[in-house]
C-alpha cells in the first residue's frame, strides 16, 4: 500500500512538472509576414530589367535575360515603419547587385512598390515619393527602384 501511494504521488508530481515548461527552448515569437513578400518586376529608372522575389527570409534578384542572379538574406523588417535590412548572400553572372549590407525604406501603392536603398545597416534612407523615382527637379533619385507586383 505504501509503495502504491509513493508511486501515485511520484506520477502526479512528474505529470505536473511535465506541464510546467518541460521544454527548455524559449518560445519563438511569431512575427507577421513581410508586407512586401511576393514577386515583383523592375520598372526603372536606370537598372537592367530584373525580377525581385521577396520572402520573410530572402530577396532574390534575377535578370530577365538570365545573365545574373543575386540572393540576399533579410535580417529584419518592420511593416509598421516600412523598413528592412538585408545582407548579401550569394550571386552569379556577369552583372549583379552585390555588397555587404543595405537598409531600405519602401512604400506600396496599389500594385507599385517603391524602394529606397542605403548602404549599411546603421540608418534608413528617406523615401522621397511613393510610385516615382524621379525627384522634384526631374532627375532620377539615386538608389531608388520602382517595381510592379506580378501575379
Amino acid at each position: 500500500m505504501r509503495l502504491r501511494l509513493f508511486v501515485t504521488t511520484f506520477m502526479v508530481a512528474a505529470l505536473a512538472l511535465a506541464g510546467c515548461g518541460g521544454d527548455s527552448a524559449p518560445a519563438q515569437q511569431q512575427r507577421p509576414p513581410f508586407a512586401i513578400a511576393g514577386s515583383w518586376l523592375y520598372l526603372g529608372p536606370s537598372d537592367v530589367p530584373h525580377t525581385l522575389v521577396i520572402s520573410d527570409a530572402s530577396m532574390v534578384y534575377t535578370d530577365v535575360s538570365g545573365m545574373w542572379k543575386s540572393t540576399w538574406t533579410v535580417k529584419s523588417y518592420d511593416n509598421d515603419q516600412h523598413h528592412f535590412q538585408v545582407t548579401f548572400d550569394s550571386g552569379n553572372g556577369s552583372y549583379l547587385p552585390t555588397g555587404q549590407s543595405s537598409s531600405g525604406a519602401y512604400e506600396v501603392d496599389g500594385t507599385l512598390l517603391t524602394v529606397q536603398l542605403a548602404g549599411g545597416l546603421s540608418s534608413y534612407p528617406p523615401l522621397q515619393g511613393a510610385g516615382s523615382c524621379t525627384g522634384n527637379d526631374g532627375n532620377p533619385i539615386p538608389e531608388c527602384r520602382l517595381y510592379v507586383h506580378q501575379n
